[in-house]
């Protein structure tokens, strides 16, 4: 493969609700050990696996990515999806953004824990077509397990897809918004700048 014929981009999408140390990792991760040019975060708009009624305002959500990834000079933000008035299905992303950029190469990063369904995603054939999929492993995973299910995928969609491994990060944002309600010290999981947003702006107080 050429490299100087197109960038090399990392994208990860979800609805960052809040962004965490976990997701900055796992991009991190991508950068280096795939020699990608940038890491996309891309904050979902309408979700098609959450009630959105419960979801934080879309303008937080990405307030809280851009402070996030703001040390990084190779992490960008797209806001593609949060524009979009449709439902934010990545393959409708991934084809967005490969008709704006046609010579970039994207590297779709994705959790193992999806790939067990990866299959009932909209149309996998699709982002499979427009992107290498890197699929993150954390360190607690059978990594020949998810080898196998790799197999199994690439087979089914002629894709090229690639375990990526990770730092064992035990805290999902639904966990993070549980232990700010609770008013636990989230310091370890969040960048400081996104605890002091969440703080100044009263965020996950109430939470259900």
């Amino acid at each position: 493969m050429n490299h100087l014929s197109g960038r090399k981009i990392g994208i990860l999408g979800g609805s960052f609700d809040p962004v965490h140390n976990g997701h900055l990792a796992i991009a991190r991760a991508a950068y280096t050990d795939f020699d990608l040019d940038e890491v996309w975060f891309i904050p979902a708009g309408h979700s098609p696996n959450k009630n959105e009624s419960g979801m934080t305002l879309p303008e937080y959500r990405a307030e809280m990515v851009a402070l996030a990834i703001k040390p990084y000079p190779y992490f960008k933000m797209s806001t593609v999806e949060i524009e979009a008035e449709e439902t934010s299905y990545t393959y409708l992303t991934l084809t967005k953004l490969k008709n704006r950029y046609p010579d970039t190469i994207f590297y779709f990063i994705m959790g193992a824990d999806s790939l067990d369904y990866f299959e009932e995603w909209k149309h996998p054939e699709i982002i499979c077509e427009k992107a290498v999929v890197l699929v993150a492993v954390r360190d607690h995973w059978n990594m020949e397990d998810v080898k196998k299910k790799i197999h199994a995928i690439e087979q089914l969609f002629h894709a090229k897809i690639y375990p990526l491994s990770c730092d064992r990060f035990d805290a999902a944002s639904r966990n993070i918004r549980q232990m700010i309600k609770k008013g636990e010290d989230t310091g370890q999981l969040l960048p400081y700048a996104v605890s002091q947003f969440i703080k100044e702006h009263h965020l996950y107080e109430n939470e259900k």
